[in-house]
């Protein structure tokens, strides 16, 4: 029933998506140096040779996410993903990082990243928002079932760490990192890289930090250069994008339900559009508004429910339900299931 009603809803297939390599570039030097053979690793899953070649290599983003499990697996690291990214800085994030460093501001800089890290990495969405006193930089991956989104989703973070190291400069420290699974046995290789408290069985994959820093000016970021990489950025964009894809509207509306501004005015706006129009559009790609945000909540409901212990009150009040009762509701309707029921069924599987 899962099934049908992925494809009922739309969601392009994950096998679709693609990821340049440039963030896991160091995953095959890991793998040596703990006795794999990462080329034969690579083969095995259908990757050519020289995949890892150049950071500027794409792959499919369900490739990369099945060789990180694999290879977490043959190296015995449940934590591999992290220790594979923990050198991993803004020069390998390619035109986005480049845009990001080159960013008259930290929040200007992550503003971008926002806007334009799907140009790089078209299977998950980051976001980017406020709470208080607080900022919060996270990234969820689209697909809650892909094998190894555990390890791509520690990579990530361990590059944003990285990149706030950077952006931030001197002095600069994380307030605390949410992981939305459950804890490895061993979580010294996370408190090492991150130095700030860790909290798993989080209801969301996010690095945190002072809200202050982002008015923080990008030491040497030069304005010609930034002017010119967003235009190059916005150019691919608009490429093949008269009728706007299904894929994409999802990815934006991941990255709206993660801030918490899920409503059809807001993600219209993200487009540049009003409602009404934005509603026809929908309507041109045989879809609506309100499939969509099914869609988009049950992927979200299903990771959060398999991959950690988050309680169902935090599931629905991340999903926007007003109540526990409204979200099982939605989730009966949209797996068959209690949201209960299904993560007795499915957490066996991590």
């Amino acid at each position: 029933m899962e099934n049908s009603i992925q494809l009922k809803r739309g969601r392009p297939p994950i096998n679709n998506q693609v990821i340049r390599v440039g963030g896991a570039i160091a995953l095959p030097p890991l793998l040596r140096e703990h006795g794999v053979d990462a080329e034969a690793l690579i083969a095995e899953v259908g990757l050519q040779a020289g995949a890892f070649d150049h950071p500027d290599n794409v792959i499919p983003f369900a490739k990369l996410g099945e060789l990180a499990h694999l290879a977490a697996e043959r190296t015995g690291l449940p934590d591999l993903g992290l220790r594979a990214c923990m050198q991993t800085g803004l020069v390998m994030l390619g035109t986005v990082g480049y845009l990001v460093a080159n960013s008259a501001t930290v929040g200007a800089g992550l503003t971008s990243l926002q806007s334009y890290l799907h140009l790089h990495d078209e299977g998950a969405a980051p976001y980017f928002q406020l709470e208080g006193k607080l900022a919060i930089l996270g990234y969820e991956v689209l697909e809650p079932d892909l094998p190894g989104a555990e390890q791509i989703v520690f990579g990530a973070l361990a590059i944003a760490a990285n990149l706030l190291r950077e952006i931030c400069g001197t002095g600069f420290a994380l307030r605390e990192v949410n992981l939305a699974y459950r804890a490895p046995s061993d979580t010294s290789a996370f408190a090492a890289h991150f130095a700030a408290p860790l909290r798993f069985d989080a209801d969301r994959n996010a690095v945190v930090f002072d809200a202050a820093l982002l008015g923080r000016p990008i030491a040497g970021a030069n304005t010609l250069l930034r002017d010119f990489l967003a235009s190059q950025l916005r150019d691919k964009e608009r490429i093949g994008d008269k009728n706007i894809a299904k894929d994409r509207i999802q990815r934006v509306m991941r990255t709206l339900l993660a801030t918490g501004c899920i409503g059809q005015d807001e993600v219209a706006r993200a487009f540049g559009m009003n409602r009404r129009t934005f509603a026809r559009r929908l309507q041109d790609n045989g879809t609506t508004f309100r499939e969509l945000l099914d869609a988009v909540r049950y992927d979200a409901s299903r990771g959060l429910l398999r991959g950690s212990a988050v309680s169902l009150e935090d599931v629905a009040n991340r999903l926007g339900y007003s109540d526990v009762t409204a979200f099982a509701r939605a989730f009966r309707r949209w797996s068959g299931s209690s949201p209960a029921v299904w993560r007795r069924q499915h957490v066996a599987a991590i």
